[in-house]
Formats: C-alpha cells, sequence, structure tokens
C-alpha cells in the first residue's frame, strides 16, 4: 500500500523534456497520476522513463505556454488537477552585451507564460474548488549571478 497515491488526478509538468521537469514528471507517474508532460519539443524519453515506473501511458503536449491563448486552450479542454510549472530557459551575456531578443525570450518563458498558465488553470481549477499548483524555482534566481541580467531580474 502506497503513503502517496494521485490515482485518479491528472497533472501537467511544463518542461518536462529533461532534467527536473522529467523527473518531476516519472514521479507523479509513479504516485499514479495519468501526467502530461510538456515542453517546446516531444517529450518521448520522458513518457519512456514514466512507462518504466507506470502502466498509465501518459502522454506528450508539445507547446510553448508563453502564448497566454495556448494555455486556456488546454485548461479549457482538459482536465487537470495538479499544475506543475517547470519549464525555464537562461540566457549568459554581459549585462553590457545582452540583447533585447534574450531578455524578451527569458522573459516570455520564465514569467509570462508562468502567469498566464497559472491564471488558465485557476480560471478551470476554482470552479471545481480543486487544484493545485506547484511553480519550480532557481537557486539562482534568489542569490542572483554574473552574466545572466534578465534571469535574476525575475521575481521567483
Amino acid at each position: 500500500m502506497s503513503h502517496f497515491s494521485l490515482e485518479g488526478r491528472t497533472a501537467l509538468v511544463t518542461g518536462a523534456n529533461t532534467g527536473i521537469g522529467q523527473a518531476i514528471a516519472v514521479a507523479l507517474a509513479q504516485a499514479g497520476a495519468e501526467v502530461i508532460a510538456s515542453g517546446r519539443r516531444d517529450c518521448h524519453e520522458t513518457l519512456a522513463l514514466m512507462g518504466q515506473v507506470s502502466k498509465k501511458t501518459g502522454r506528450s503536449l508539445r507547446l510553448d505556454f508563453a502564448d497566454p491563448m495556448a494555455a486556456r486552450e488546454v485548461f479549457a479542454s482538459e482536465r487537470i488537477d495538479i499544475l506543475v510549472n517547470n519549464a525555464g530557459i537562461i540566457r549568459r551575456a554581459d549585462a553590457v552585451d545582452f540583447s533585447e531578443a534574450d531578455w524578451d525570450a527569458v522573459m516570455d518563458t520564465n514569467l509570462k507564460a508562468l502567469f498566464f498558465t497559472c491564471q488558465a488553470f485557476a480560471k478551470a481549477a476554482l470552479p471545481r474548488g480543486m487544484g493545485k499548483i506547484v511553480n519550480i524555482a532557481s537557486l539562482l534566481s534568489f542569490q542572483g549571478g554574473i552574466r545572466v541580467p534578465s534571469y535574476t531580474d525575475l521575481p521567483q
């Protein structure tokens, strides 16, 4: 008997292609959740790892959540109980050389996507009276770092 079961729950994990997001997706599957592993690329490796610990198949969702409409469409068409915001990017350059395009890419992924994904999830979950959001932050966002001006400016 498991002390921690997510049977009957569906979880969406953003940034589930590799690393922490992949590990979270696998752990949620192991706990019995149906997992939607999301990334800008397909999450085939993550699905294979989930299949090693769970009989549930899970699925991959290729999507850029920096598009608020994409987030709204996902939560309007899926019953998702758990949202794990893990997607994030970093760009490295000296502040005097940091481009506006790099700044915008980091803000779009790490701030805009996080906010509008939480908003879309909340709009779907509040009427049901149930839902959990887990936002993953990097230690670098708390301590700062050289050559990552946009990353360390984010409120985490």
